[in-house]
């Protein structure tokens, strides 16, 4: 599977953005999967989200490297061929 193969299309161009952020609900837009499983793969180790906040508050926004879930992804499908 390669990047341009699961890459999102804007304007005619292939685009993968570098992160994108957890919906509040439903699936992301990307790889359909829902934010509590992104939660339950960082809780596992398998993946670090990126936490952005203004210094002092509580709430900030939560991000999904995109190349680190595709790479993730790309180890785990690996791994269930060989199962």
């Amino acid at each position: 599977m390669t990047q341009a193969a699961i890459s999102i299309t804007t304007g005619g161009s292939r685009i993968a953005p570098e992160f994108f952020p957890i919906p509040p609900r439903g699936p992301d837009p990307h790889f359909g999967i829902s934010r509590s499983s992104w939660y339950d793969l960082e809780s596992r180790g398998l993946l670090r989200l990126v936490r952005l906040r203004k210094p002092g508050n509580v709430r900030g926004r939560v991000l999904v490297p995109y190349g680190a879930a595709l790479a993730l992804f790309a180890k785990l499908s690996a791994e269930g061929a060989k199962a």
